[in-house]
């Protein structure tokens, strides 16, 4: 996807959370967030986008703690301060030099190109929209199909990068699975290891189990946002809803 696509998405999907949780109101629920309500939800997000704001604009190298960030006042509409937050990271993200090194967590070594964030922000946007959407009780899909694609190839590759540990959620679990998008290009492979080290490729490949399905379905179940109702599952049924089980992000 373009970067201004990706742009797109975090000023789109953040105008729909903020309607959504009008409608719903702070006190809702929220079904793909357990133990969370919407005003949780916009709280997590609205200190997401602050964080990533404060990373990009003093181009930072190292980690940023979020104990030092602004928070909304005992009086403050959360709705208001969500979109103020959503209002400050876009235009934060659209000012920046995609190849300029910010860190970023899931490197390896270093840090990586400010790209990664704007890319980051859109997919991370998008889910949280669904989310309140879900509270509101009408979720629509993550549009367009290829934000979506782009969104589970993020999501694996940052499993991925995840250095492996015994709390890990895929440890335990050596199994292979085959995620494949019917209305627009994807394909990968995934392999887990018992130790939960995660490899992806980006091919056709027999695995123990495939799931297939239209980009946004496939995406919301990778993110534990649905079930796999809905969609073609070939193989063992237990390791579809071990991934279900297993994966939060």
């Amino acid at each position: 996807m373009e970067i201004s696509d990706r742009l797109d998405a975090v000023r789109t999907n953040s105008a729909l959370l903020a309607r959504a949780a009008r409608a719903a109101g702070p006190e809702v629920p929220v079904p793909g967030c357990p133990e969370w309500t919407m005003a949780d939800l916009l709280g997590h997000i609205s200190a997401v986008h602050r964080w990533v704001t404060e990373i990009v604009q003093t181009k930072a190298q190292e980690r940023v703690r979020r104990s030092g960030l602004p928070q909304p006042g005992a009086g403050d509409d959360l709705v208001e301060w969500f979109e103020a937050g959503a209002a400050g990271v876009a235009a934060a993200l659209e000012s920046v030099d995609p190849d300029a090194p910010l860190w970023w967590p899931w490197a390896s070594a270093g840090p990586a190109p400010a790209r990664c964030w704007i890319r980051r922000m859109a997919h991370e946007t998008a889910i949280h929209r669904v989310d309140a959407e879900s509270a509101a009780g009408g979720p629509g899909p993550v549009e367009p199909a290829e934000l979506a694609a782009d969104g589970i190839d993020e999501l694996l590759e940052l499993l991925a990068a995840v250095p492996a540990g015994p709390d890990d959620g895929l440890a335990g679990l050596p199994a292979s699975y085959h995620f494949h998008t019917t209305d627009v290009p994807g394909e990968w492979l995934i392999a887990t290891g018992g130790d939960g080290r995660v490899a992806v490729r980006r091919e056709h490949a027999k695995a123990d189990v495939a799931v297939r399905g239209p980009a946004s379905d496939l995406e919301l179940f990778l993110y534990s946002r649905r079930g796999a109702d809905g969609l073609d599952v070939f193989g063992d049924p237990a390791l579809v809803a071990a991934w279900s089980e297993r994966i939060r992000f």
